[in-house]
């Protein structure tokens, strides 16, 4: 099958919508030998801050020396994002390869009940898994894709589990109070397996989880603590602690890294006793780590940031970043986010911070129509319309005056669009 078909044909499976539960995957992964016993891993949940984290982690394990796979979601740019060994991108005959094995199995459960019809996610899920256990990873950090106790990726044994800072997000799933969804992403704990968290208002939920199971539980803010040095374009300084202390210069500008920095220090440290982790190693992981989409600089004459804050309080965080590097100074947004996110909450976070915004929508029937962005940022700057991100952030670029800033921001598709066309995605 050529590729763009079999890609396309693998996208298809996206009309079954989002299946939660584990009896799928776990039929699927049966028949395939149940790949995902054939490597430890450490499994990451969270509303924000999770890929960056993943990213810190497997960064850290490969300046150990280790053989590393990592899964994450959704790509910016190329379906291969989604899975990596060592920082490579799965090829794209490995990625085909491992689909035509996969796609028998899950005609075959789809014939025999079309309740057991393995969706996107699953189908990715166990392509990743059997990746990990082809090319035998040392390790394995794993994002989950939504929620945490049903997520396809929670049929994992971890070394030790992560939950990143938990806000509302996919509440028709999850639940519609913060507490709830921490308790649903709380069901990645395993008993006795250490885990990790930060100082949030959902803490008591994630505490008593991890109590009940009897996790060691580490805490960022109380337990590990971090300190921002000097910060800038070109990166920003991090100490961290722990009754020991490791420095380094993040390369990820953002001022929510140095939590996630800390955050993966955490977990690494708690997985101690099974992989040798020099303090060096974990100053250089930290260092050398990359996460694109992430308040990257895209382009620097005129300068452009890209960001995708997905949700209102990543859109805050973005939002507190920006005053940080630009204060006083009024920003130039292309704004293009999906019809699920608080677009007034989003629009409250950065609103206040724009000359004028750019609405748009990215190549995906979950954006919002650019005339309801209008409605819901006009309040704060003068909106234009173009539908298009591509002629938008050509068009916002153009327009640029000397010591203007753009800010691109609202999804990943958005983003994913912007970098596929100014590069710096990979």
């Amino acid at each position: 099958m050529d590729y763009g078909a079999l890609l396309n044909e693998l996208y298809a499976l996206e009309r079954f919508g989002i299946k939660l539960g584990l009896d799928v995957i776990r039929d699927l992964l049966g028949r395939m030998g149940s790949p995902q016993r054939a490597f430890p891993s450490i499994h990451v949940t969270g509303t924000n801050g999770k890929g960056s984290v993943c990213a810190f982690l497997a960064s850290i394990f490969r300046s150990a020396g280790y053989r590393v796979g990592l899964y994450t979601s959704p790509h910016l740019v190329k379906f291969n994002e989604r899975i990596r060994v060592d920082g490579r991108l799965i090829r794209d005959e490995e990625v085909a390869s491992l689909y035509e094995d996969i796609r028998v199995h899950a005609a075959a459960m789809a014939k025999e009940s079309d309740t057991n019809r393995p969706t996107f996610f699953e189908v990715t899920t166990a392509m990743a898994f059997r990746h990990f256990a082809d090319t035998r990873v040392d390790l394995a950090v794993v994002e989950v894709g939504m929620g945490g106790s049903l997520d396809a990726t929670n049929v994992l044994t971890p070394a030790a589990c992560v939950i990143t800072r938990i806000g509302l997000e996919h509440t028709e799933h999850l639940g519609r109070t913060v507490e709830r969804i921490a308790k649903e992403k709380a069901g990645i704990l395993k008993p006795s397996v250490p885990a990790v968290t930060v100082e949030q208002p959902a803490l008591g939920v994630l505490q008593a989880r991890a109590d009940e199971l009897r996790c060691p539980l580490t805490v960022v803010g109380r337990d590990v603590r971090y300190a921002r040095g000097g910060f800038g374009l070109d990166g920003q300084e991090v100490r961290i602690e722990d009754g020991r202390a490791v420095t380094a210069h993040l390369a990820m500008i953002g001022s929510f890294q140095p939590e996630n920095a800390a955050t993966a220090y955490a977990a690494a440290v708690a997985v101690g006793d099974r992989w040798t982790l020099a303090d060096g190693a974990i100053e250089e992981g930290l260092s050398a780590a990359r996460w694109p989409g992430r308040l990257q600089v895209a382009r620097r004459d005129p300068l452009v940031l890209v960001d995708a804050a997905h949700n209102a309080p990543a859109a805050r965080a973005l939002a507190e970043s920006l005053r940080e590097l630009f204060p006083g100074k009024k920003l130039t947004f292309v704004v293009g986010i999906l019809n699920d996110k608080d677009v007034a909450g989003m629009a409250a976070a950065l609103g206040p911070l724009a000359a004028n915004i750019v609405a748009t929508r990215a190549k995906t029937p979950r954006a919002f129509d650019p005339e309801e962005l209008r409605r819901a940022f006009e309040a704060y700057a003068p909106v234009t319309i173009v539908p298009d991100v591509r002629q938008a952030v050509t068009g916002a670029i153009d327009s640029a005056a000397t010591g203007d800033v753009l800010v691109v921001a609202g999804s990943v598709y958005t983003v994913g669009e912007t970098l596929d066309m100014l590069g710096g995605w990979e």
